[in-house]
């Protein structure tokens, strides 16, 4: 497993061994204070004190073979900004995804340079392709905390109020006070 950072990586890399996922794991990962900050600046979060991933992996097979189930349930704690108030909260987020990963043998081409790859309308709904066979599972943890962040969210209580605000006249109205009185 690996866990560097490089200035064009995901906000949390953090791979397994396609083999390794197959054969089942539980994981339970912490993101450490450097990280936290890493991951909150990626997401325009005000500070992100706790990010937990519990990750279970399971082999089944797929309509091309063997495919992996990545289980994804994260439970993180950040202050934002109310999207009402623009007041500083601090809450709670929780989210499970599940995904499904497939490893794709590369074939080379005639020429022999790059390998082909073929793609078509069915593949818009299949497994995420493993072609180097590494899982970034941190990518997936990112993916879970981004379906549960909410960059509006409101603090309890706070509610939108619509500002009072006079009716415009109509435009008929104004039309007729240009009107010249006989």
């Amino acid at each position: 497993m690996t866990d560097t950072q490089t200035p064009d990586s995901p906000l949390w890399p953090h791979t397994v061994r396609f083999d390794e996922a197959a054969r089942g794991l539980d994981l339970t990962l912490g993101a450490d204070t450097a990280r936290l900050k890493v991951i909150a600046e990626g997401f325009g979060m005000s500070e992100l004190h706790h990010l937990e991933a519990r990750i279970k992996t399971r082999s089944t097979q797929g309509n091309r073979g063997e495919v992996v189930v990545v289980s994804v349930a994260v439970k993180a704690e950040v202050s934002q900004e109310c999207g009402v108030t623009l007041d500083l909260f601090r809450h709670e987020i929780e989210a499970d995804i599940d995904v499904v990963c497939a490893l794709v043998e590369k074939r080379r081409s005639a020429e022999g340079d790059e390998p082909e790859q073929e793609l078509s309308l069915d593949d818009l709904d299949e497994p995420d392709r493993i072609e180097n066979g590494q899982i970034d599972i941190g990518q997936y943890v990112i993916e879970a905390l981004g379906e549960a962040y909410d960059p509006f969210a409101r603090k309890p209580g706070a509610v939108f109020e619509e500002p009072d605000v006079a009716p415009e006249p109509s435009p008929f109205a104004v039309l007729s006070q240009l009107k010249p009185n006989d």
